[in-house]
């Protein structure tokens, strides 16, 4: 029974370690798959696609804003849809990733330009989005903005 009980906790070691190898080493569940989620939300902005960032936003999603206001996902993707939060430039740069098993960290500059209640803003920020990996796919469940001087 002992030799069993340890053939068990040694298979289900090497699971777990290999799907954490796994998701360190990319594709879908590693770093490459936050970078394509922060792509596919780039581009759903620039479209205004609802459907798609409901799917990469986790419902308890919060975010503070370059403004200091915290928003959920409800108040972004109501702002999108009704067309108060428009979109017209999406350019990332300097963009970092970490992985930590389910969760992933990145961090890069944001340099968008659009319309905020009818208000045009542009300029760069720095800005940090926290992910989960949820359902087979990584959502983003937070994210702070803090606004480059110059």
């Amino acid at each position: 029974m002992a030799k069993r009980i340890a053939l068990f906790l040694s298979l289900l070691f090497v699971l777990v370690m290999a799907g954490t190898l796994a998701r360190a080493a990319g594709g879908n569940t590693g770093e490459a798959g936050v970078r394509a989620a922060e792509q596919a939300r780039a581009d759903a902005l620039l479209k205004a696609d609802t459907t798609a960032l409901a799917k990469l936003v986790a419902d308890d999603f919060v975010e503070i804003s370059r403004l200091g206001a915290l928003r959920t996902k409800a108040d972004n993707l109501r702002d999108i849809s009704s067309g108060d939060l428009k979109l017209l430039t999406v350019k990332y740069d300097s963009t970092n990733v970490r992985v930590y098993g389910d969760v992933a960290v990145l961090r890069a500059i944001a340099n968008n330009t659009g319309l905020f209640h009818g208000n045009p803003f542009a300029g760069r920020i720095w800005y940090t989005r926290v992910f989960v990996w949820r359902d087979g796919r990584w959502q983003a469940v937070t994210m702070q903005q803090t606004p480059i001087p110059g």
